[in-house]
């Protein structure tokens, strides 16, 4: 990242890596989806109802190693921030 920006002529180019968990419950992360919200929530929410309990089941499944003693859902994520000056 740092050397496509400096290749783009910015001078003093840092690039640092931010990493967090974002912490949600498992009810609130699946709101959405079945609220219909976006492509995801719209395949859903068009399927029978035997259909989307078979999907939150295999959803809660792929939660489970993500979900701490205290039922809070932890999503690693990292992103790169990268600067420069003109």
């Amino acid at each position: 990242m740092a050397a496509l920006l400096g290749d783009a002529g910015l001078l003093d180019v840092v690039c640092d890596t931010l990493v967090w968990d974002h912490r949600t419950t498992l009810e609130e992360w699946w709101s959405g989806p079945a609220a219909g919200v976006a492509t995801i929530g719209q395949i859903v929410t068009s399927q029978t109802p035997m259909v989307i309990a078979e999907i939150k089941d295999h959803f809660e499944s792929l939660c489970a190693e993500f979900t701490d003693p205290g039922a809070v859902l932890v999503l690693p994520h990292a992103a790169l921030m990268a600067y420069g000056q003109a």
